[in-house]
């Protein structure tokens, strides 16, 4: 046993590390569950247009069936609002509601579905969770949360009637003379009380169906004309063949699609947010297939489709569930309930079941979520409002359907159009861009001529010649000739066939042009696809590099001499001397990082003032600091004056004399400054012979 207990086996995963002590646990959180499960469960099956034990059936069997696979250990399954309103649409496409045919149809849905579910995981497409956007998953629940609340409007008034929204409000509008007032007063007070114990975080549904029977029993409403839902069958479902015809599997086998992959939806991504929470490891295939095999074993057992339940699952874990024992001791409960005390559930009134239907549809209107993407982004926020709206008016297959289709055009306008941008033409150069390029304060960071590009998602069919386009008007659209292009693909991470065409005809291009083209940001895996594609040998191994700092330094003239920073500062050559590493690279003995000057006391105030950060050695000598320069009053015990008595002018700027550095250097003795006098003398040298 304990070998199936553990996480690699495909058996009784959702048991990992499973404790004796658990189990007391798993059973108080099973019963409140429970508790929470039974109310719900009726209104599901009120949605479905089934007799409403048939949703507690689907707590029967499935749960146990769905533990045994899962390699999840928290999600709670069971009947669901969305589930059963795509149920009630698509079986209605076969069979009359309340007909005798009618739960055949049910039930060849609900093995459709688990079928499906199980081609899924076979085919490993537990991945296509994450195609379905949160807000056409928001939007679809938001309608179907709308559909579910104006379609028990007739039964709250006291009138038989199912049907979709815009029929729901005909007969509402009809019937308004009709209206039973005893009936909707007593659903009105039910509703109340569902709002007020949910919103003290109490079992809202069950405490408004137990005071709902009470009330019932006692005040005998029977004799105004409100009815119940009359007896109900005791003891267990029996196994149950649906009608396999072809032409009926035919009919709604898009509907059996479209629960199934609402199925996949909700139920993976609440398996994942637990799993996260706990920093577990879950398997989405092995759990679409544990889907499968649940949906089977309730559509033939007289239930109909499951789904995990996002409000269940939470509820368990915050109370401390440990395992899948908390779903089968919620079976078990179920079996003693519908055993021993489906008599008192023949007493719920109909119209308490249709405020309990109208709360849950209320619930599933998810106004924060829905208020958060219209501050993030209106784009996604009227997607949302197109799932709402085309659930709600045209049915939950259409309805999600359409949603679905105006998500992936979004998509794709956003994979055609992606943000793009110049981060450096003309010399100039975006701050966030400069940023990234200069490493080191030497770098010119807009180097004449150079011309760099970002593109902002990857180069497939859909937006090549759109890529091709803007790096056409990027070139154009320069004021000064370019003689560097530099492609910055960092949020490039894929590219198809056409997408590598592309960046040789950019590379031909820019051959013809005499346009140097480069291109930066390129990782590991996408230079595999340069290399197979072709594109490394069109654009030359040479000129790809793995960042954009290192593409721009590659370019010649790149880096800004002593005497460039030293005239930027736009001071007296009588204020200042350079001293240090600034005389060897004049010189040209080697490279400076920073550029030290010794300067007069005002100039120093003057930086100062500036802003130029000051910092004292622990020798008390003051040092003013700005990316790339250090300025000082006192260089080795010389003043500016001792300094500018030996000094030597070279390209219009005033450097340290040679002997005084030289003298300085071996006054310091680091293994460096022996290295830069060695220099100084072989320089002197060669300027005596």
């Amino acid at each position: 046993m304990k070998k199936l207990l553990k996480r690699d086996r495909i058996l009784f995963s959702g048991f990992a590390n499973y404790k004796r002590e658990y189990i007391k646990k798993d059973f108080l959180v099973a019963i409140v569950i429970t508790a929470i499960t039974i109310p719900q469960s009726l209104g599901f099956a009120a949605i479905a247009g089934l007799p409403i034990q048939t949703g507690l059936y689907c707590s029967l069997f499935a749960p146990v069936i769905f533990a045994i696979f899962t390699s999840s250990r928290y999600l709670i399954v069971g009947a669901d609002s969305a589930t059963a309103a795509i149920v009630a649409s698509g079986a209605t496409a076969i069979a009359v509601a309340g007909s005798p045919e009618y739960p055949s149809a049910i039930a060849l849905l609900g093995l459709l579905t688990g079928l499906i579910l199980l081609a899924m995981s076979i085919l490993r497409l537990g991945f296509l969770a994450d195609l379905i956007s949160k807000p056409v998953l928001v939007g679809f629940l938001a309608g179907v949360g709308l559909q579910l609340t104006i379609s028990q409007m007739p039964s709250m008034i006291g009138i038989n009637f199912n049907g979709d929204i815009i029929a729901s409000l005909n007969m509402l509008v009809s019937n308004l003379d009709n209206i039973n007032w005893s009936s909707l007063i007593f659903s009105l007070f039910v509703l109340a009380i569902v709002f007020i114990a949910n919103k003290r975080r109490l079992p809202g549904e069950l405490i408004g169906l137990v005071i709902a029977v009470l009330v019932m029993k006692i005040a005998n409403l029977e004799r105004f004309g409100i009815s119940v839902v009359g007896k109900i069958p005791s003891g267990l479902p029996t196994v149950s063949i649906p009608d396999l015809s072809i032409e009926n599997i035919a009919v709604i086998f898009t509907s059996a699609l479209v629960i199934a992959t609402v199925i996949l939806a909700q139920s993976l991504a609440t398996i994942r947010s637990s799993a996260e929470k706990h920093d577990d490891t879950t398997n989405d295939n092995k759990d679409l297939a544990a889907l499968g095999f649940a949906n089977i074993i309730s559509s033939l057992t007289q239930g109909f489709a499951i789904n995990g339940s996002p409000p269940r699952t939470l509820t368990a874990e915050i109370m401390g569930g440990k395992s899948q024992m908390v779903n089968i001791f919620v079976s078990a409960i179920m079996a003693m309930v519908l055993i021993f005390t489906a008599d008192i559930l023949s007493y719920i009134p109909n119209a308490a079941l249709a405020a309990i239907v109208c709360s849950i549809g209320f619930r599933l209107f998810d106004f924060s979520r829905l208020r958060d993407i219209w501050y993030t982004h209106k784009i996604e926020f009227l997607i949302a409002m197109v799932a709402l709206v085309s659930v709600a008016i045209l049915g939950v297959q259409k309805g999600i359907v359409i949603a679905v289709f105006f998500s992936l055009v979004e998509r794709l306008r956003r994979e055609y159009r992606p943000e793009d941008g110049i981060l450096l033409r003309d010399q100039k150069i975006s701050e966030w861009a400069a940023t990234r390029i200069q490493g080191n304060h030497r770098d010119i960071t807009s180097p004449e001529g150079v011309l760099i590009y970002r593109f902002g998602s990857d180069i497939f069919f859909e937006n090549a010649d759109y890529f091709i386009r803007r790096i056409k008007q990027s070139i154009d659209g320069a004021k000064k000739p370019v003689n560097t292009l530099i492609l910055d693909a960092g949020a490039i991470s894929d590219i198809d066939y056409t997408g590598a065409a592309a960046l040789k005809k950019i590379a031909a291009r820019c051959m013809g042009d005499n346009i140097k083209f480069s291109i930066a940001h390129v990782s590991p895996g996408l230079q595999v696809l340069f290399d197979n594609y072709g594109v490394t040998e069109i654009v030359g191994s040479d000129f790809i590099y793995q960042s954009l700092r290192e593409a721009v330094r590659s370019q010649p003239g790149t880096r800004r001499p002593v005497v460039e920073m030293v005239k930027s500062l736009g001071l007296n050559i009588n204020d200042y001397v350079v001293i240090g590493g600034g005389v060897l690279e004049v010189l040209d003995l080697r490279q400076t990082v920073d550029v030290d000057l010794v300067v007069s006391k005002s100039v120093y105030g003057k930086f100062k003032d500036l802003g130029w950060k000051e910092y004292i050695q622990d020798d008390g000598k003051k040092i003013l600091s700005k990316r790339g320069y250090k300025i000082m009053m006192h260089y080795m015990g010389r003043d500016l004056r001792r300094l500018t008595k030996y000094s030597f002018i070279k390209n219009g700027v005033r450097f340290m004399g040679i002997n005084d550095l030289i003298e300085s250097k071996e006054r310091l003795g680091r293994s460096k400054d022996l290295e830069d006098i060695d220099l100084l003398n072989k320089y002197l040298k060669s300027k005596s012979t």
